[in-house]
Order: C-alpha cells, then structure tokens, then sequence
C-alpha cells in the first residue's frame, strides 16, 4: 500500500512538473494577452485624445511613469499635462507587444511609433516601453510605465 501511495505521489508530482512546463511562468493565457492588448490600445487612444477619464481608469492610483527623460511621476502628473495641453500626441502605432502573466500580475512589453510634442517640443519617434499591471477586483490596472529611446 504504501509504495502505490508512493507510486502515485510520484505519478502527481511528474504531471504537475510537465503542465508546469507547458504553461510556462510568465506566459499568459490567450485571454489575458487579449485583455493586456486592448488595456494598451485603450491607454494610446485615451493619450491621442488626451481624455483623462479613460486614463484615470485605466491607471491604478499608485500609478508611476517613468519617461525617456528618465524624469518620473505619478498617475495625477501625467494627467496634468494632457489637462493643460502641454503633452499633446498626434499618433501612436504600438508593435511588437509580448506579454507575461504572473497570477494577478502582468508586464508588457514593446515598441511604439509616435507623433507628438511636450511643451512644443517634439517627441522621440520611436521608443520602446515596459508596462506593469496588475489585476483588481477583474480589471486590469497599469501600476508602472518605462520608456526609452529606440534607435
């Protein structure tokens, strides 16, 4: 009796190290990635409108962004400059998105085409981003942004 146990517990520990690997730690399921995609079709299209509503929701209040400056602030910050027109954005065409899940909590990366300017002057036309969300009460919420210059 106790080498089937044995066998058994054997037997359950295999399969759990196999679907382990299947699903690998980081990737997402196909719902997740789809939910991630639309959060950050959603956050450009809510930047190129500069509605801060749709950000506002999108964003967790702890929110912080750091930018290709390597200037950071907080969720209120980024809504003040597309309040006061000093951030305005034309276009941004994100691409090459991966994301990677961990329970309630997901990165995204990629790349982004933009146009805009920031207090006149303009953008970097290429960047490459890392988000950091997390999942409350069924939703998705960014936490954190980082941006650099692509070349």
């Amino acid at each position: 009796m106790k080498q089937t146990i044995g066998v058994l517990l054997l037997a359950l520990a295999a399969v759990g190290f196999a679907q382990a690997q299947k699903n690998g730690a980081g990737q997402a399921s196909d719902a997740t990635t789809q939910a991630l995609i639309d959060a950050e079709n959603r956050w450009v299209d809510a930047l190129v409108k500069s509605d801060v509503t749709a950000l506002d929701a999108i964003f967790d209040d702890t929110y912080v962004d750091t930018d290709e400056h390597s200037q950071r602030g907080g969720k209120q910050d980024v809504l003040s400059v597309l309040k006061s027109g000093d951030l305005k954005l034309e276009s941004i065409k994100l691409s090459d998105l991966q994301v990677h899940a961990y329970g309630d909590a997901a990165v995204v990366i990629g790349s982004a085409m933009q146009a805009g300017s920031f207090l006149g002057r303009p953008l970097a036309s290429k960047i490459i981003f890392t988000d950091t969300f997390i999942k409350q009460n069924g939703k998705w919420r960014a936490v954190a942004s980082h941006r650099s210059v692509a070349e």
